[in-house]
């Protein structure tokens, strides 16, 4: 276990260098001394700095709007300013339009969008070839021509495809497990998949594991032929975050509990589920390492790991809760699970509320929650995402 000291030892040192690549020192000299003079992001709605911007219940970011750290609130933007790259916007801007939903911005090199998937097999967001689509994301992204040595490329992923799978393993009692099997047969081969789906709980729950290491396969295998083979010597790529740490999914856990009666035999099966939840994402990460392992080009920041600690240990993050969202709920969605309204959940709104019961620190009382809806963290959890990936960079030696 690390102990405050260090922690709090890295928090000054990042927030230190924050500052210098903001312009407070030289953000021309961080620039120069790294190396790096240009970053391209790939990813979800952890990247994504303004796709959705306009459209109903949505604002810049998934995030606390209009916070003090705007406009650099995300890990991406926070990063991109460190090195005193350009400020980050978006390739992919959405529109609605029923023919075209998407349209581009030339210039901008942040590519990812919210929802994104590495598995993209969701009509709704257009399967397949789609923006929704992280593997093209990349691939737009590299057809201009092979990387520089001085771009940087920050890729995040997979936790919306782990969403997926758990929701199509719940769903079994009610479809008799079709959208789980169609699931896994995108990635797993029917030859190998028969037999597990015939093997009884064991067997599904084994299919969860083979299906996410099919997934860590089919994201190095895009970021190899779009980032990789196209020339790119300096790419971050963040492992899956552990979904069940979230308000949405410990509400999920909830419902397990409850649908079994709660009490010993409730607890005993949300205990359950939430381990294996938990393995499936274990096992996208622990093959994702295995892949990209002995590459100097790549740096694998392991989230995962972070994440849980600050669930575990919140006080040494500067953390006061980590189970409450701090933007208000605005509705129910069909599933049983609150709505947020990004576009109204700004600081100056939650600053303006009574501050919920045990909350400390005055009208500042969400600047330290992990969570601003039931899945995004607030601008301080990026910020600690942040400090967590110019860590990695440093001991890289790319910062």
């Amino acid at each position: 276990m690390r102990s405050m000291k260090w922690k709090l030892a890295l928090l000054a040192a990042a927030t230190a260098a924050f500052l210098v690549g903001c312009g407070g020192g030289g953000a021309d000299q961080t620039s120069q001394r790294a190396g790096i003079t240009s970053v391209k992001v790939m990813g979800d709605s952890l990247a994504d700095s303004g796709v959705f911007k306009g459209i109903p219940t949505n604002g810049r970011i998934f995030s606390v709007q209009d916070s003090a750290s705007e406009p650099n609130t995300l890990w991406t933007e926070r990063i991109a300013a460190l090195l005193g790259t350009p400020q980050l916007c978006n390739f992919f801007k959405y529109t609605g339009a029923a023919a075209s939903p998407f349209s581009v911005v030339p210039g901008c090199s942040s590519y990812a969008v919210g929802g994104g998937r590495i598995n993209n097999i969701n009509p709704q967001t257009g399967a397949g070839a789609s923006p929704f689509s992280i593997t093209y994301q990349l691939q737009v992204a590299s057809s201009a021509g092979n990387y520089k040595s001085t771009d940087l490329l920050l890729i995040d992923g997979g936790g919306n495809d782990a969403a997926d799978l758990v929701g199509a393993y719940l769903n079994a009692a009610k479809d008799g497990g079709a959208s789980y099997a169609a699931m896994a047969g995108t990635l797993i081969p029917a030859a190998a998949l028969g037999p597990m789906l015939a093997g009884g709980q064991a067997g599904l729950a084994q299919v969860g594991s083979a299906y996410m290491v099919a997934l860590a396969d089919k994201f190095y295998a895009s970021i190899k032929t779009s980032a990789l083979d196209k020339g790119a010597e300096r790419i971050v790529v963040l492992n899956t975050p552990g979904i069940t740490n979230t308000p949405r999914f410990q509400m999920v856990l909830g419902g397990i509990a409850a649908a079994y009666g709660g009490g010993a035999t409730g607890a005993g099966a949300r205990a359950q589920s939430e381990a294996l939840f938990k393995s499936w994402v274990e096992a996208f990460n622990f093959r994702l390492a295995t892949l990209v392992a002995n590459d100097k080009r790549v740096v694998l920041v392991d989230f995962y790991t972070a994440f849980n600690d600050q669930i575990a240990n919140p006080a040494q993050y500067g953390l006061t809760n980590v189970t409450t969202p701090a933007c208000p709920i605005t509705g129910m969605g069909s599933d049983g699970l609150p709505l947020y309204n990004f576009q109204t959940c700004t600081a100056a709104a939650l600053s303006a509320m009574t501050p919920p019961a045990g909350a400390t620190g005055g009208s500042n009382w969400w600047q330290t929650y992990a969570f601003s809806d039931g899945f995004h963290p607030t601008p301080l959890g990026y910020q600690l995402m942040s400090q967590l990936v110019a860590k990695s960079l440093a001991a890289a030696g790319w910062l």
